[in-house]
């Protein structure tokens, strides 16, 4: 009685067909709320005004120090390699499409002991050379086509997932561009703030000097008692020494600048004045809606490419469990020679096939298939990490924006009321209503007041610099984006 189906090689071959017939694992769509938790904002993003988000500064050094630095940055020619790299791979894919052509030869010569007789009456024997050793030569010269037909698409999803490879490195190319003007508005803006917070020492510095040498005068006078001499005289050494460390500060951000920018150590601080002040966005910055960043973000879009490529590798790996089938042409000319008896050469042509099914092997295409799963789930999982902390980053800006706001507006105001004070202390002293010591109190107000409302701007620019990268830049996937290093592409 012959055996089951089941237990047949070709039972099995049909069954791993069938199961490698199964879909790539589905994967729920991404949960992207249709508002912000943060209220009010329902105001279209600007895409154009996002393209070239530095400009809002409405900061001339700040535009170009950002031109130059996605001109020369050295990340940004990284990326740009990154980019071809993955074009190169999708060559390399495709390339499995098309026929391989290849031209092959062989030559090979035989020595053969001839340890019989010659007998002239048999057929062979009349061309076999009467000698000790009898040379046999072959050889072989074709031009030879061969053609993997992709039947059941293995090939074309692997072209399909280099595609999107080449997606998500143009996307990073650009993240690493963004990265990089972001970078250099918040040295900019860290620069200027130091600038303004050394001005502001050093005149504090000068108040201080006033300040001691009242007390000294007052001293000499009786009127006061060495303590306060040594106090006031502590108090310069201190703003003295904060000075020393601010300039450290100030030199390493013009040094980190110079690195963004590419040049040699030093163009920073013979290139800028140190008159500006630190630069603020003064338009509103609407952040649009959540879905907005699936189409803005370059490191989502990066993601989302990966994911996609993924799934196609995935895919891929379930078609290698199909069967295959090549086919093989070649036209060429081959000859013989037994010594010098006996040569021939002719023309040939031959068509052939292959084929192949690999019913034996399902164990390492089965472990391909999962590593391509894994693979796939740890692609989703970044997609999907990567968005919650883009819609967090959106979300922290926003907040910071608005309270850097109150706290600006509540800062300058405090400023107001503290110039306001010395100016009346100056009148009262004037008039002989106060004395010099409360004047340099008010003026010692009016300058912490002074410096905090720059610490207050300096927060304000530096979380604009950061919603603007939180949202993206206001780039969108273009195919043409990242073929120039030069251009803005954000």
């Amino acid at each position: 009685m012959p055996s089951r189906l089941p237990r047949t090689p070709l039972a099995w071959a049909l069954t791993l067909m069938l199961g490698a017939c199964s879909s790539v694992p589905e994967r729920p769509a991404p949960d992207v709320p249709e508002s912000w938790f943060h209220a009010v904002r329902e105001q279209p993003a600007d895409a154009e005004a996002l393209a070239d988000w530095w400009q809002q500064f409405d900061d001339p050094a700040l535009t170009q120090l950002v031109r130059r630095a996605l001109e020369n940055n050295r990340d940004i020619r990284l990326a740009m390699l990154r980019v071809d790299t993955a074009r190169a791979q999708l060559r390399q894919a495709r390339a499995g499409l098309f026929p391989t052509f290849d031209l092959p030869g062989s030559a090979s010569r035989q020595w053969i002991e001839n340890n019989n007789e010659p007998n002239p009456d048999t057929p062979i024997g009349e061309f076999v050379p009467d000698d000790d050793v009898i040379t046999f030569d072959s050889w072989e010269l074709a031009l030879q086509a061969t053609w993997e037909l992709d039947i059941f698409g293995s090939t074309r999803a692997r072209t399909d997932s280099a595609r999107q490879q080449i997606r998500s490195a143009q996307a990073q190319a650009i993240a690493a561009r963004l990265a990089v003007a972001s970078n250099t508005a918040q040295g900019y803006v860290q620069l200027r703030a130091l600038e303004g917070q050394r001005a502001l020492l050093v005149e504090g510095i000068e108040l201080a000097a006033g300040l001691e040498r009242i007390a000294r005068a007052l001293f000499e006078a009786g009127e006061v008692t060495r303590l306060d001499v040594e106090a006031s005289a502590a108090e310069r050494a201190s703003l003295e020494a904060d000075l020393d460390e601010l300039d450290i500060n100030l030199a390493e951000a013009r040094l980190a600048l110079d690195t963004l920018l590419a040049e040699p150590p030093g163009s920073t601080a013979h290139q800028l004045t140190t008159s500006a002040r630190v630069p603020l966005a003064e338009q509103a910055i609407p952040a649009g809606q959540p879905l907005d960043l699936l189409r803005r973000r370059p490191d989502l879009i990066a993601e989302a490419a990966q994911l996609e490529a993924a799934q196609l590798q995935s895919l891929a790996a379930r078609r290698d469990m199909f069967p295959t089938l090549a086919v093989q042409a070649a036209v060429g000319r081959s000859g013989l020679a037994l010594g010098d008896a006996f040569s021939s050469a002719s023309n040939f042509a031959r068509l052939g096939a292959t084929f192949g099914l690999p019913f034996l092997d399902y164990r390492r295409r089965g472990a391909a298939v999962e590593l391509a799963d894994v693979e796939g789930e740890s692609a989703y999982l970044g997609f999907q990490q990567a968005l919650a902390e883009a819609l967090e980053e959106v979300e922290r800006s926003l907040v910071r924006i608005d309270g850097q706001q109150r706290r600006l507006t509540s800062l300058r105001t405090t400023l107001r009321h503290r110039q306001l004070a010395y100016e009346l202390a100056q009148k009262s002293y004037r008039l002989g209503e106060a004395n010099l010591n409360e004047v340099l109190d008010a003026q010692r107000g009016s300058l912490q007041a002074r410096q905090q409302a720059l610490q207050g701007r300096t927060a304000l620019a530096t979380a604009q610099v950061a919603l603007f990268v939180a949202l993206g830049g206001g780039w969108e996937m273009d195919p043409n984006a990242t073929q120039s290093i030069g251009g803005s592409g954000l």
